[in-house]
């Protein structure tokens, strides 16, 4: 049997990360000897303890060295307070590493720029990006102005360190390979957990009386920490002219509130009538408020690559739900979810959909249907633990991978021939001083990179039409 390392966080960290693998663990211990790896000082809080060994980091090297792991699992989100140390040993000790995210720039600041140690953050700005990264880097430590990081989501060092990599996505795993062509990288579907959930009117009656909401409502309700980038603006315009057609609706924002975005600003006149904001919520309380759900909006953009686990939460419970046409989310089939498209007619998109599965019983009963089916055969732990395994073994079978981009190519990056050009533009507009708040100038420039044909698969293009929401 694999005997396996496995870096991740474990509850109580308020990480979907942490649900994630305690799901995930009991499944893969069916195929292999796991010892996980906690940050020194972490204790887990639930029943892992009784199933696994738990190791802090002088622990693992000690049994690392006495009797050496076949594998090692390095699980990598963008939060530097539960996934620092994961980062960190992954680079002194190759890996496989899952990457949650393919966006992980407030991981690296908060491995660099927070603890004190700019020169590292400019060196992997410039690992990544060559000349214009550190230029853009140097800029940052000197003067405090902020970069665009989705332009730079500094995925490349742990790629470049890495035995493998696995996604949630094709979307993800093209961006890593359009930078690192070379890279072994596996797509594993984001497995859905039905530990707990409740199914069906009844149980949906008892978890409205559970969350303190009306049974007879409308409630549609947004699930994960409230950010920006979630749209959230354009969620309660739409929201707020849905009321004015169904007056008894409710929205309810489920999630953390990010202290980068102010969301009571958002909220202010109008905007703010029912709508309920729970703050972050326990496991239980987070499953009550989904099978209250009638109708669930989960937008997105710009997108790090994640795939959302209360999207594939939500579907797998067999409710309706509207996303961005975007990223993992587009791929979705079409006939589990509404689709909404980026742009000017977003929002009304948006209202005319919530107007249209509102009014439709049977289409919201037909589409969750079609979701929860779609979910319970894609999506299983099974097959996401027995993707892990062949991966590991594919990976063991191989000989010592060699670089991730083609010899004779830059490592800076390896997307386009005239990606040179487009960080050369982005290092001179952030010399001027042009701040990701600048939305219209922002656009022009981006329609002017369009209309002359250099724009990379767009994606400039929609940065700067849609960053200020």
């Amino acid at each position: 049997m694999l005997r396996l390392a496995y870096f991740s966080p474990l509850p109580p960290a308020h990480s979907g990360i942490a649900d994630y693998s305690c799901e995930l663990l009991p499944y893969l211990a069916q195929h292999a000897h796991i010892d996980l790896v906690v940050d020194d000082g972490c204790v887990p809080t639930n029943d892992l303890s009784t199933q696994f060994s738990i190791l802090g980091l002088e622990e693992y090297c000690a049994a690392a060295r006495t009797q050496p792991y076949d594998a090692v699992i390095y699980q990598i989100g963008n939060d530097p307070r539960f996934h620092g140390y994961v980062y960190d040993t992954a680079l002194r000790h190759p890996g496989i590493v899952v990457l949650h995210e393919y966006m992980i720039h407030h991981l690296i600041r908060g491995v660099t720029l927070a603890r004190g140690d700019p020169e590292s953050y400019v060196a992997e700005m410039r690992h990544a990006y060559g000349r214009q990264g550190e230029r853009l880097a140097r800029r940052q430590v000197d003067t405090g102005r902020g970069l665009d990081v989705w332009s730079h989501p500094l995925f490349e060092r742990i790629v470049d360190a890495s035995l493998g990599v696995i996604v949630h996505s094709e979307y993800a795993r093209q961006r890593i390979l359009e930078s690192r062509p070379l890279a072994r990288v596996s797509k594993i579907n984001h497995h859905y957990s039905a530990a707990g959930l409740p199914d069906g009117r009844e149980d949906a009656t008892c978890c409205r009386d559970a969350a303190g909401l009306p049974r007879d409502a409308f409630v549609v309700a947004t699930f994960g920490l409230i950010t920006r980038q979630k749209r959230v603006t354009v969620c309660l315009r739409a929201f707020s002219r849905f009321r004015q057609r169904f007056p008894g609706a409710l929205l309810v924002l489920v999630g953390d509130k990010s202290p980068h975005y102010d969301l009571q600003s958002a909220l202010d006149g109008s905007l703010g009538e029912g709508v309920i904001v729970t703050g972050r919520v326990g496991m239980k309380a987070l499953e009550n408020y989904m099978a209250s759900t009638d109708l669930a909006v989960n937008l997105r953009f710009p997108t790090a690559g994640e795939t959302s686990g209360s999207v594939i939460r939500l579907l797998g419970l067999g409710k309706p739900v509207i996303v961005s046409n975007v990223g993992s989310f587009a791929e979705f089939p079409d006939d589990c979810c509404a689709k909404i498209d980026l742009g000017d007619a977003e929002e009304d998109m948006l209202y005319t959909m919530m107007c249209a599965l509102a009014e439709d019983e049977t289409l919201r009963r037909r589409m969750g249907a079609n979701a929860r089916s779609h979910i319970l055969t894609q999506h299983t732990l099974e097959g996401s633990a027995q993707g892990y395994i062949d991966f590991i073994g594919e990976v063991l079978a191989s000989p010592e991978p060699g670089p991730t981009v083609p010899a004779g190519t830059s490592r800076v990056k390896a997307e386009a021939p005239l990606s040179g050009l487009i960080e050369g533009l982005s290092a001179e507009m952030a010399e001027l001083g042009i701040q990701e708040s600048d939305d219209r100038l922002l656009r022009e420039i981006a329609v002017a990179v369009v209309d002359l044909g250099l724009d990379l698969p767009g994606r400039m293009a929609e940065s700067g039409k849609h960053r200020s929401e």
